[in-house]
């Protein structure tokens, strides 16, 4: 049997970070839902889209974890009941779950790097940290462009588009 290549403290960072990802892809189904019962079917759509994007992020953190020696664990994801009234409090929200990713995994790095001096880790979790910036400025982006939009039906189809 293979030995595993990473120390319990970074399995238990992995394990967060595969955690965190399957939450968030629950939220955006969550979301998709929500906006789909409020009639915004472009936004729905657009969520579908994350929902699904967020699981190639646990996938590429599940592979890692298999190159490593070590099989990542499937977490449980809590239910999601908060209902969402729109468009603009899925953005908000959405930007609020893809800021705190970023910020963890920019603590997951920096204690990866400095305490646990795992170098190969701290190179791979810097994809997450680029993709995690970029998400943060796209919905960045989607809440000015909703701010300066007037026509909210314009707007949803417009998220469908992307």
């Amino acid at each position: 049997m293979v030995q595993s290549l990473l120390s319990a403290e970074i399995k238990i960072w992995l394990e967060k970070s595969l955690a965190s990802e399957l939450h968030v892809s629950n939220l955006y189904k969550h979301i998709a839902n929500q906006l789909q019962r409020l009639g915004y079917f472009g936004a729905q759509s657009y969520y579908l889209k994350e929902s699904a994007e967020e699981l190639t992020h646990y996938q590429r953190l599940s592979d890692y974890c298999n190159d490593m020696g070590w099989v990542a664990p499937v977490p449980a994801v809590p239910k999601m009941s908060d209902k969402i009234s729109n468009i603009s409090d899925a953005l908000e929200i959405s930007y609020e779950a893809e800021l705190d990713l970023l910020n963890q995994y920019k603590k997951f790095y920096e204690e990866a790097e400095d305490k646990y001096d795992d170098c190969i880790t701290a190179t791979f979790i810097i994809e997450f940290l680029q993709i995690q910036r970029k998400s943060v400025g796209e919905y960045g982006d989607l809440i000015a462009k909703l701010n300066l939009n007037g026509d909210i039906y314009e707007f949803d189809e417009e998220m469908g588009k992307k």
